[in-house]
C-alpha cells in the first residue's frame, strides 16, 4: 500500500535538515571507547555529545555498500540489489497460546525456530526471537544462539542485547560454521530515540563492526513521545539518528556493510502510548526506503506490525496493510515478518501461518508474465466461443491448480458446504497447520564436531 509519491525535493530536504542536526544539535554516544575513536578522527566531542560536520558525513556516505551476501556452509543470502532477507519474531515477551497470553518457555522458542526452518518464505532466522523463560542468567543469549543453530540451518541474526552477548553469539556462530564467507551473520541494533545511543546500543554494534559483520541501524521513535509530533519532524530526526549510527560503523571499520533500518511507530497521545500501526506508519516506511535508496544502501522497514490483542479483524487488517506496504516499498530486509502482534509484544504461531498465507498470495502473482502468446490460449477461446464454458477444457483441468492461488487457511467454500464441514474457523485451521508443521519437522543433521559443540552447551538445560 503506497500511500504517497515521495518527491526528490523532499528527500533532499530530509538530507539537508539531517546534516544540520548532526552538525549543530549532535547525537549522544554513551560509550567511552567510541568517544575516543571520534576524538582521534578529529570529530568534535563535548561530553557524550558528538557533532558531525557536513563534509565528513557526506564523504563517509560515498563509501557505503549497496549490497552484501551472507555465506554459511548451508546457505547464501544476498541483501540489497534485488536480494531480500525475510526474518520473523524478535523481542516478544509473551506468547498467545490457546487464546491466553502466556510466558514463553524454551519449548516455545524451539517451536518458533522450527517454524522458521520449515517456512518457504523465511530465509533468515533470529537469535533474539522470543523470550524463553527458564534459561540460566548470563547464558540466555548464548543458549538461544545454540538452540537456533541446533534447530535451523538458515543464516542467523545473532544476539543484539549487549556487547558481551553479541560478541559471544557471533563467535559461537563463526566457530560452529568453521568455513564460511566474509559475512556469515548480521546484527540488528536500535537507536534510543531521541538522538541517543546508549552504552549497550554502541557496544552491541561494535561487536559486529569489529568482527567485520554487517549490522542494521534502526530507529524506533514514536511521534510526540520520542520524536517530534509532526510526521516531517519525525522523519528528519529518524534520518539523522540512522546516519549517526552509520557514521559510527564506518569510523570504526570503513566499508563494513550497513542496512538503513526503520520501525517507527505511530502514537495515541490521548493515552500517551506508542502504537505499531496507523496510516502514518506507511508514510514512515516510504520515506525510510527513499532515504536508503538516496544513500545507496539496503533498507529494512515494516513487517507484520499490528497493535491488536487477539487474532481478529483488526489484527488481519493492520497486518495486511503493513506487510503489503513493506513489500510495495521493495524492502531489502524484512524483520518481524510473521507472527507478532500487540506492538511486537506478543507472538502467535497461528498468526505466523496466517501471515505466511497472506504473503504467499502476494508472491503467487508477483513478477509473473501473464500476457504471452502461450498463456492467453487463443485456440481455447475460439474453441469454447460465445456462451460456452471452460470448466471441462483440457487446459483448465491441467492448469487450474497452479494458475490461480488457492488459500489453505482462508475459508473459500460456499456457506452450505462450510456449515457441513463443522464451520471451521480460520484460527482453528491455523492451529491444525501449526501442529502439522511441527509434527513433520526434521532435525538438521550436522557433523560430529558441530553436534558436540551444540550438545555440550545444551547439556545444562
Amino acid at each position: 500500500m503506497l500511500v504517497k509519491k515521495i518527491k526528490d525535493s523532499e528527500v533532499q530536504m530530509i538530507h539537508e535538515k539531517s546534516l544540520e542536526i548532526l552538525e549543530s544539535v549532535g547525537v549522544n554516544f554513551e560509550h567511552r571507547e567510541i568517544l575516543e575513536v571520534f576524538k582521534k578522527r578529529g570529530i568534535r566531542v563535548e561530553g557524550q555529545r558528538v557533532y558531525f560536520e557536513r563534509s565528513f558525513t557526506e564523504e563517509i556516505l560515498k563509501g557505503l555498500k549497496p549490497s552484501f551476501t551472507i555465506e554459511t556452509p548451508f546457505a547464501s543470502l544476498k541483501i540489497g540489489d534485488g536480494g531480500k532477507a525475510v526474518s520473523t519474531a524478535s523481542g516478544a515477551m509473551t506468547i498467545l497460546r490457546d487464546g491466553e497470553i502466556c510466558t514463553p518457555t524454551v519449548k516455545d522458542y524451539i517451536d518458533a525456530t522450527k517454524m522458521d526452518e520449515t517456512s518457504r518464505l523465511v530465509n533468515l532466522c533470529c537469535v533474539p526471537g522470543i523470550y524463553a523463560s527458564g534459561l540460566p542468567d548470563g547464558k540466555v543469549e548464548l543458549l538461544k544462539t545454540v538452540l537456533s543453530l541446533k534447530y535451523s540451518k538458515k543464516p542467523l541474526i545473532a544476539s543484539c542485547e549487549t556487547g558481551k552477548s553479541a560478541a559471544e553469539s557471533i563467535e559461537f556462530i563463526r566457530d560452529f560454521y568453521g568455513e564460511m564467507g566474509e559475512y556469515f551473520t548480521i546484527g540488528v541494533e536500535n537507536v534510543s530515540s531521541p538522538l541517543r545511543y546508549s552504552r549497550e546500543d554502541v557496544a552491541a554494534t561494535l561487536a559486529y563492526v569489529k568482527r567485520n559483520q554487517p549490522v542494521v541501524i534502526t530507529c524506533c521513535s514514536a511521534p510526540g513521545m520520542t520524536s517530534p509530533i509532526t510526521v516531517g519532524g519525525t522523519v528528519v530526526q529518524n534520518n539523522a539518528e540512522v546516519l549517526a549510527g552509520i557514521l559510527m560503523t564506518q569510523v570504526v571499520n570503513p566499508g563494513v556493510p550497513v542496512v538503513y533500518g526503520n520501525v517507527t511507530y505511530s502514537a495515541d497521545m490521548r493515552k500517551a502510548v506508542p502504537i505499531s500501526w496507523g496510516p502514518e506508519v506507511a508514510v514512515f516506511m516510504q520515506y525510510a526506503k527513499a532515504m536508503a535508496d538516496f544513500y545507496g544502501i539496503p533498507s529494512r522497514v515494516g513487517g507484520s506490525l499490528s497493535g491488536a490483542k487477539q487474532l481478529d479483524w483488526q489484527d488481519g487488517a493492520e497486518t495486511a496493510v503493513s506487510l503489503m506496504t513493506t513489500f510495495d516499498c521493495d524492502t531489502d530486509f524484512i524483520f518481524h515478518a510473521f507472527g507478532e502482534m500487540d506492538c511486537l509484544n506478543v507472538f502467535s504461531l497461528e498468526k505466523y501461518v496466517l501471515d505466511e498465507e497472506m504473503l504467499e498470495a502476494r508472491f503467487s502473482v508477483e513478477n509473473r508474465d501473464y500476457i504471452t502468446e502461450e498463456s492467453i490460449h487463443m485456440d481455447m477461446i475460439r474453441r469454447v466461443g460465445p456462451g460456452g464454458t471452460y470448466m471441462l477444457e483440457d487446459e483448465t483441468l491441467e492448469l487450474y491448480q497452479k494458475e490461480l492461488f488457492h488459500p489453505r487457511l482462508f475459508n473459500s467454500e460456499i456457506y452450505h458446504n462450510w456449515k457441513q464441514l463443522g464451520m471451521p474457523s480460520v484460527i482453528l485451521k491455523a492451529q491444525e497447520l501449526v501442529r502439522e508443521r511441527l509434527d513433520g519437522y526434521c532435525l538438521p543433521v550436522y557433523d560430529k564436531r558441530q553436534t558436540q559443540m551444540l550438545d555440550e552447551l545444551l547439556a545444562i538445560l
